[in-house]
């Protein structure tokens, strides 16, 4: 599970939908956010938070809320779309491809716990492969180690090259999570040390 390293997926998906802004503000339950029979908790108690807010203090509760409001089927799509549950086809044995339950098995629960990044198993490398994603503009890229191997009389015997899988998210939304994703380093982030 990746947990909190999953809520920039979260929030470009949102932005991507338009069900979010980053000035806009979500009121963050102070911490205590009942969902059924299960209580969603933050690290701290936060009342209203921007959405860039919800990402620099990673809010559970402030993403239970931005996942309801994208809904289980844009965000499935767009997690199918970063190929999470597939390997991505790297060239070294072994690779898994991770876990995305089926859209018939997200609940509500389910959702907003994805939201937050409980209940999907992911690997690093699909994780670095998706933050690529947002630093490239919102291009996924195919996924390999060597860049070319040639024999000792220098014939290449393989080469990649870059390439694009396909576009996951607009450059503008890329660029907007980019930024909200440097707040997470400043002062008052979760990423500052």
């Amino acid at each position: 599970e990746p947990g909190s390293t999953f809520k920039p997926l979260l929030m470009a998906a949102a932005i991507e939908h338009g069900v979010v802004r980053p000035d806009e503000m979500i009121f963050c339950e102070n911490g205590r956010y009942p969902v059924g029979k299960w209580i969603i908790h933050d690290h701290s108690s936060h009342g209203w938070l921007s959405a860039a807010e919800i990402l620099q203090v990673s809010s559970n509760i402030g993403a239970s809320k931005i996942g309801e409001r994208l809904g289980r089927e844009r965000f499935f799509t767009f997690l199918s779309d970063f190929e999470f549950g597939r390997a991505t086809g790297i060239d070294l044995p072994g690779e898994v491809g991770g876990l995305l339950r089926p859209l018939s098995d997200w609940s509500r629960i389910a959702l907003i716990t994805t939201s937050f990044g409980q209940g999907i198993a992911v690997t690093p490398l699909q994780m670095a492969r998706a933050f690529a994603a947002i630093a490239n503009g919102g291009l996924l890229m195919k996924t390999y180690v060597g860049m070319r191997a040639t024999t000792p009389y220098g014939d290449v015997v393989w080469e990649h090259r870059p390439t694009v899988i396909r576009r996951v998210m607009r450059p503008e939304t890329a660029a907007t999570v980019t930024s909200m994703l440097e707040r997470v380093l400043g002062e008052g982030g979760t990423g500052t040390k």
